[in-house]
């Protein structure tokens, strides 16, 4: 008699269904994280993350939420992109 055969995964690579996600799965996952943290960082600037308002401020030139947030917290003329 032989035992089923057992898959074993790596440890740390989150499973997308039966299987671990690929690299690209989880740089998207990523991304897809960094982007709605971005959004709840507006109106919320005081407790988000440094990363998330980073990534806010990058954004001003495309959102004119992220440009409304950004200039009531003097970011844009401290940073030299209010002119």
């Amino acid at each position: 008699m032989t035992d089923p055969l057992v898959t074993v995964t790596k440890p740390g690579r989150p499973l997308q269904g039966k299987r671990p996600m690929t690299s690209s799965e989880r740089k998207r996952a990523q991304r897809m994280r960094d982007r709605r943290m971005a959004i709840d960082a507006i109106g919320h600037e005081a407790d988000a993350p440094l990363r998330a308002l980073l990534d806010l401020l990058g954004r001003v030139e495309d959102s004119e939420p992220a440009r409304h947030c950004a200039d009531g917290h003097g970011w844009l003329s401290a940073s030299g992109m209010d002119s």
